[in-house]
């Protein structure tokens, strides 16, 4: 073959174009053209690269699609079928409005790692947390193994990129005396009961609105976790399954949680009597005056109104499981216990959770097992 003919100048340089293979799809030849190069010298060099590679089958062109059409193609096509609604929503809003936005005007095969890592400093800059920017690490990481994977391009350049470590942040909880003045003030009221389980169970909101009286057991004081409640933008309130097996679990409860709910059962009872038709029941322990299921964010407005009647430190409701399980700890039970109740995939994600509790616990132990081996001495001396 003769590559010097091959080799044609134009007005920015030398460019070539050669066969590099069949197309897999219709199995006709496919040509390339690349240039332009400054020299006929580089040409042929580039040339001779070129075509080794595709004598050996190792030659691959890198895609020039856009980066923002392939992220929308990878959204839909690959992302969202894998995980559950609501979070195909919440990562929409992240791919969209930070990476979507930051890399659109680039070709998916130009994006660099130094590209990824002045991403996350801007990010950093204008002040997200390590744990978002995280997130999006997490995303782009996920979408270029995919264009890998699709033969878009060589290597993702998020692997050997560096996003900013995630600081741990200690959670906020009530103390037992700031649960109870909670508790105290909303006592025998129609707002008692989703906030009565948050605390006693640390159920999520979602899944206390989703809990229904076929998932109690009074008899065995146990209450199943079948199904949880969402808002999702455009679709409304749904219910979805749980997250994970473990997050569909049994949770047992206290005599007194159990007098409580059936106190508000026979409530309910005699509201579904006096609306009759008007009452759509849906089985639902929280919910409407007519049965309808609760919005989960006018119940977070009434949280917010609540807790400031309450006079008790502003906490989020996610935080009444954090509350339910420090109290728990600090009372000495068992980590696979706690982890259990709040359906954690391994105890060690309890653990790493409330690590500060297992501290002062360490403490503890250390003055226990003094008191122990001394008492043991003093009556073998005695």
């Amino acid at each position: 073959m003769n590559f010097d003919k091959l080799i044609k100048e134009k007005k920015k340089g030398f460019y070539f174009r050669i066969d590099v293979g069949k197309d897999p799809f219709t199995g006709k030849r496919k040509q390339a053209s690349f240039g332009p190069f400054r020299t006929k010298t580089e040409a042929k060099k580039e040339l001779l690269k070129i075509k080794n590679q595709v004598d050996d089958g190792s030659y691959f062109k890198e895609s020039t699609e856009d980066f923002s059409m392939f992220m929308e193609r990878w959204f839909n096509t690959s992302y969202k079928r894998t995980v559950e609604i609501t979070t195909a929503k919440s990562r929409e809003y992240v791919i969209r409005n930070h990476i979507m936005k930051y890399f659109q005007h680039k070709k998916i095969n130009e994006i660099t790692t130094f590209d990824i890592d002045s991403f996350y400093v801007d990010k950093l800059d204008s002040g997200y947390s390590g744990a978002y920017i995280r997130q999006m690490h997490n995303l782009l990481n996920q979408a270029f193994d995919q264009a890998v994977r699709w033969s878009l391009i060589k290597v993702n350049p998020v692997k050997n990129a560096k996003p900013p470590k995630v600081k741990s942040e200690e959670k906020i909880t009530w103390t037992v005396d700031e649960v109870n003045r909670f508790l105290n003030l909303i006592k025998n009221s129609s707002t008692e009961i989703p906030y009565l389980l948050a605390i006693f169970t640390g159920m999520r909101r979602g899944e206390v609105l989703g809990l229904k009286w076929d998932d109690v057991d009074f008899e065995n004081k146990k209450i199943r976790i079948k199904r949880s409640l969402c808002f999702v933008s455009g679709k409304g309130l749904i219910f979805k399954e749980p997250k994970t097996k473990k997050s569909k679990r049994q949770i047992s409860i206290s005599q007194h949680v159990v007098n409580v709910l059936k106190k508000h059962k026979q409530k309910q009872e005699f509201q579904k009597e006096k609306l009759g038709t008007q009452y759509q029941d849906n089985n639902l322990i929280v919910c409407t005056d007519d049965g309808k299921p609760l919005d989960p964010r006018n119940l977070l407005r009434q949280f917010y109104r609540l807790i400031e009647e309450a006079n008790v430190p502003r906490i989020s409701f996610h935080d009444l499981r954090h509350t339910h399980a420090t109290i728990l700890m600090q009372q000495g039970e068992n980590p696979k216990v706690v982890s259990d109740r709040l359906g954690h995939s391994r105890v060690g994600i309890t653990l790493d959770l409330y690590s500060h509790v297992s501290d002062d616990l360490q403490e503890q132990a250390a003055e226990k097992f003094e008191n122990a081996l001394l008492k043991t001495e003093s009556k073998t001396f005695s």
